[in-house]
């Protein structure tokens, strides 16, 4: 079996998801997780993540002679520095085939159904997005040509060492594999061809603000509208409106579900979901895009009428 490492550096204040996370994360006994962090580590937790005990100023230090940089590192700035993780981490990752970069804003369904030893076999990056590289979950082949293979994005160096995020990760590493010709003589399979992850209107990770919509059964992330089973539900777009989460990493329940404003024990009554769709009729998440998008074409309509006056 392909072994598997997955890196999420982690620093500030665990979410309040967190040990359903590690719950997940037990369920997934042949993956391997490392997260270096300046957290509290928690007295419990699966045997298949190491917490390595690290502060921001002391990875900085380690991360800028290894990418050639002056990276101003900051808990956002983790992300243009996924592509060069298999450097950055070499110690760490040595004795794994795949080493792999994945977020916090999510619950782990069954990895090892969707990241199969044939897929393993066969190719050489991994991702759980359509035609893109995935910053929550994308895996590479453990060697010297891919891990140092973000040294040949274009103006890397610019991109590391600004403080905002540049987006390398997602973006520019996927344009790069689309289009650079160099990358296209490397001879590096990559998968790109479905979403593993939950989607919605077309679009992975985003959604509506559902209640009762995921199902997290004994290791496997169920869809209760449709039954689908998927690799593991992203909730980015729930970070800000998720509230509360009763579930605890040593609780014996092996079933809980996410819904947009925490995860819990119980299903909800009719009469919420009923509530919850009248609301979402009025300021649902699509709404309210909509209705960002409407004010800012008005403004850009605005200001390109006051240039003119």
């Amino acid at each position: 079996m392909k072994s598997i490492l997955l890196i999420i550096p982690y620093f500030g204040k665990w979410p309040l998801w967190f040990e359903a996370y590690l719950k997940s994360i037990e369920k997934n006994p042949t993956i391997n997780w490392l997260c270096p962090t300046d957290c509290e580590i928690p007295d419990n937790h699966p045997d298949n993540i190491k917490f390595l005990r690290t502060t921001l100023p002391e990875l900085n230090k380690k991360v800028n002679p290894i990418v050639e940089a002056e990276v101003p590192l900051n808990p956002r700035k983790f992300c243009d520095l996924k592509p060069a993780y298999g450097e950055i981490f070499s110690k760490e990752v040595a004795e794994y085939d795949f080493w792999g970069i994945c977020d916090m804003d999510i619950i782990w369904g069954d990895i090892r159904k969707f990241m199969t030893e044939d897929i393993l076999n066969s190719f050489d990056m991994i991702s759980s997005r359509k035609e893109a590289i995935s910053g929550h979950f994308n895996l590479f082949r453990n060697t010297a040509q891919i891990n140092s293979l973000y040294k040949k994005l274009p103006n890397y160096k610019q991109l590391f060492e600004v403080p905002e995020f540049k987006w390398t990760d997602e973006v520019v590493l996927t344009a790069y594999l689309k289009n650079s010709d160099v990358f296209r003589n490397l001879n590096i399979k990559v998968k790109w061809d479905s979403i593993l992850c939950n989607q919605e209107r077309g679009k992975d990770s985003h959604q509506e603000y559902h209640l009762d919509r995921w199902l997290w059964d004994n290791g496997k992330m169920i869809n209760t509208k449709t039954d689908e089973e998927v690799m593991y539900l992203h909730f980015i777009n729930w970070k800000r409106t998720m509230k509360f989460s009763e579930i605890k990493y040593k609780d014996s329940q092996q079933q809980f579900y996410i819904s947009y404003q925490g995860m819990h024990y119980q299903s909800n009554t009719q009469l919420k979901h009923l509530l919850n769709e009248i609301k979402n009729f009025f300021q649902g998440y699509y709404v309210r895009l909509k209705k960002n998008e409407l004010k800012k074409k008005k403004n850009t309509y605005l200001k390109g009428l006051k240039n003119k006056l």
